[in-house]
């Protein structure tokens, strides 16, 4: 019973931290495009009220967050561990950064061949953008794969069913306090993927580093 759990919890585990990476990523690629190109009113103010939300300790949304859930209806389902998350201020001032230092020339030439915004953004820039967005896709996918206290508070200890790893690992600790043989299989399957994840796109920070100090 106790491996069926397991499995779930993995199953579970790898489909929110997928989501939560993708869907980080979008917002944080289209939100960060319309902050560094596109001019509009209030921008900058909207940037810098958006930026401001990093400061916000994590404990003081538990609360409201968990009320909106209960008001949703997303209580014990997996939803709730996914769409809260897929909106990044860190992913959305990484890419930013990133986009800003993206020559110009090139956007402008290809809006006077007559390519949409849309087709600048995902032909060249994105494509020209790969070390920054592995390097949020890991920090993204280190935070969500880990995640344990957002979990706890929203999915029922006795909804198995729905647990990710970080719980099912909580539950196995009580249950298998006498094996301990089970609880360091779990700590391991928990472990190696976010260490093949770290180990594959520790290339990409080098490059996002590097790419950083020069211009031109």
């Amino acid at each position: 019973i106790e491996l069926n759990n397991m499995a779930r919890a993995l199953t579970n585990t790898a489909l929110v931290t997928i989501l939560v990476v993708v869907g980080q990523l979008l917002t944080s690629v289209v939100g960060g495009y319309a902050f560094a190109r596109l001019r509009f009113p209030g921008r900058d103010t909207v940037f810098v009220f958006y930026l401001g939300t990093i400061m916000i300790p994590f404990v003081m949304l538990i609360v409201p967050l968990y009320q909106l859930m209960v008001l949703i209806g997303w209580t014990n389902r997996l939803a709730a561990l996914i769409i809260p998350w897929i909106f990044s201020a860190y992913g959305t001032f990484l890419m930013r950064q990133h986009f800003i230092t993206f020559p110009k020339e090139i956007e402008e030439a290809a809006l006077l061949d007559g390519a949409s915004r849309l087709q600048i953004l995902t032909d060249i820039i994105v494509p020209a953008s790969i070390p920054a967005l592995a390097t949020q896709a890991t920090f993204t996918f280190l935070y969500a794969w880990n995640s344990f206290i957002w979990p706890l508070v929203i999915i029922n200890v006795g909804n198995e069913r729905n647990h990710v790893l970080t719980l099912a690992l909580n539950v196995l600790r009580g249950r298998a306090s006498d094996t301990p043989n089970l609880i360091l299989a779990g700590a391991a399957i928990a472990i190696v993927p976010p260490l093949i994840v770290f180990i594959l796109g520790q290339r990409f920070f080098v490059e996002s580093v590097a790419s950083s100090g020069v211009k031109g």
